[in-house]
């Protein structure tokens, strides 16, 4: 358990690494895709406890699309011994709610990336993603993850933008403030 403990801490460390290196990157996310137009900025969400969030109603996203991007973010960000996961963070609300403002393409793009999620895991496990157990979902992830420094296939870079999305979600949540950074102030 301590070795597993360790493994989320690191991946911790590089992904807040990534968020250092990639500021620049900020500007343009969610939309990494080809011939998609970019954001204006990223979209942030003020911290607040969880008893004092509202009940969020899904903006763009379907059900079955909303499972998927739970599952595909807890990969990313799972639970730790001292900090709650991507789930519990309600990182999905965040991503909905920006693809929702978002233009066209990038609507496509994300709509396209969660059924290529879900294709792969049919194809390889015979279930869509969000059906799969945690350790398919991080074989599939770490697959398609593997040319995330340099992404040139569709699917390389709605890996990149999920994870991305991810991270800004989850470190603008409560939980990832709070929990994860330790963040004593209001």
């Amino acid at each position: 358990m301590a070795e597993n403990h360790m493994a989320d801490q690191l991946s911790r460390r590089r992904a807040l690494k990534i968020l250092e290196g990639t500021t620049s990157a900020a500007a343009i996310l969610p939309v990494i895709a080809k011939g998609a137009a970019p954001v204006a900025g990223p979209v942030r969400q003020i911290a607040r406890p969880a008893a004092e969030l509202p009940t969020h109603l899904p903006q763009f996203f379907r059900a079955v699309q909303i499972r998927t991007l739970e599952a595909v973010s807890e990969t990313i960000i799972p639970a730790v011994e001292h900090s709650s996961g991507a789930r519990a963070a309600r990182v999905w609300e965040y991503i909905d709610e920006t693809v929702a403002d978002a233009d066209k393409g990038t609507k496509d793009f994300w709509t396209q990336g969660l059924a290529f999620l879900n294709g792969i895991a049919e194809q390889e496990h015979g279930k869509n993603f969000e059906d799969c157990t945690a350790d398919l979902y991080a074989a599939l992830v770490e697959r398609i993850s593997q040319n995330e420094d340099a992404p040139t296939r569709p699917e390389d870079r709605f890996f990149v933008t999920a994870k991305r999305a991810t991270i800004d979600g989850y470190y603008a949540s409560a939980i990832g403030i709070h929990q994860d950074l330790l963040y004593q102030g209001k």
